[in-house]
């Protein structure tokens, strides 16, 4: 029984460690998404890409933000631990 239990916390530790990793590269997305509209913008501000950009960006925050609301409930809440 033991055995299982260690593998069932072993399960937990990894779903949680791709969690932690989900919101971060989510975040990323975002910055990577804004470097672009800051180079669209540097070549030309009328580029037709701009709007549907600016519109990738929000998208992108929103479910960046769920991640990390989420994640903040699941792990941050249910332990009493923070982990950023």
């Amino acid at each position: 029984m033991n055995e299982t239990s260690n593998s069932s916390s072993q399960g937990q530790y990894t779903v949680r460690k791709q969690a932690a990793k989900a919101k971060t590269q989510a975040r990323e997305a975002v910055a990577l998404l804004e470097q672009a509209h800051e180079l669209l913008t540097k070549d030309d501000a009328m580029q037709p890409a701009t709007e549907p950009l600016h519109a990738a960006i929000r998208q992108a925050e929103v479910r960046a933000a769920t991640l990390e609301d989420w994640y903040w409930r699941t792990y941050y809440l249910t332990s009493g631990k923070q982990d950023t």
